[in-house]
């Protein structure tokens, strides 16, 4: 049975929390692992300070600069109660580039967008925090050295995920959720969460979808000094 997994990252950035959500589809049956933990470690996340190298793990940390903290995971099966898997990173676990002193302003990012694969749900979108100075150069273009590892982060991000579970193979598709639209009823504004059933929420789904990364530097608001995330 197809399960719907969300796994979501916790970094800091000049002090100015980051927080991304993946979201994929899981199939294969756990014999010695949860779904939870097997997506954690086949995304890369639990490999120690240096994060595995071909991993969305590890190509992150790779265009990361040194300033950027990474502080902790917490893995899920969306509509499985109790599987999930919350994990600190080791101390110490920080993006590979520059040093703390050439981090450009939170407010900078590196920015990806899928493709859309159904008519009905539109583009993901990633916003990944720590741009090093280095690697702009004018206009906010990224220089030809990152474009490599920017594409290479896009690949993996579209990269369907497998774990060995004792010979058991456990499988991650990756996917854009399309969330139900409701009024919060103390504000009476609009939010989004996930629909009640799996099922309805699967057919909002939209599976398998490549990333292309943003040749230039983006920009998210919400991560400017003082709003925080």
């Amino acid at each position: 049975m197809a399960e719907l997994m969300e796994l979501t990252l916790f970094q800091t950035f000049e002090g100015q929390v980051c927080v991304n959500r993946f979201n994929y589809v899981a199939s294969g049956t756990p014999s010695a692992v949860t779904l939870s933990f097997a997506l954690a470690s086949a995304m890369g996340w639990l490999s120690g300070t240096t994060l595995d190298a071909d991993t969305v793990a590890g190509l992150l940390q790779a265009i990361q600069n040194a300033q950027t903290t990474f502080n902790s995971v917490l893995s899920r099966a969306v509509y499985i109660d109790d599987d999930f898997y919350d994990a600190p990173f080791l101390a110490g676990t920080v993006g590979a580039q520059g040093n703390a002193a050439s981090a450009s302003s939170p407010l900078a990012a590196y920015g990806f967008r899928s493709n859309r694969v159904k008519q009905s749900i539109g583009r993901g979108y990633k916003r990944f925090t720590g741009v090093e100075q280095s690697l702009l150069s004018t206009g906010g273009d990224f220089v030809t050295a990152i474009e490599d590892n920017l594409q290479d982060l896009a690949d993996a991000l579209g990269d369907t995920l497998t774990y060995d579970d004792e010979g058991n193979t456990l499988t991650f598709i990756p996917a854009i959720v399309q969330k139900e639209k409701y009024v919060v009823e103390e504000s009476g504004k609009d939010a989004y969460r996930y629909y009640e059933s799996q099922a309805t929420q699967l057919t909002h789904t939209a599976q398998g979808v490549v990333w292309e990364f943003y040749p230039q530097m983006r920009s998210q608001t919400s991560r400017q000094y003082g709003r925080g995330v």
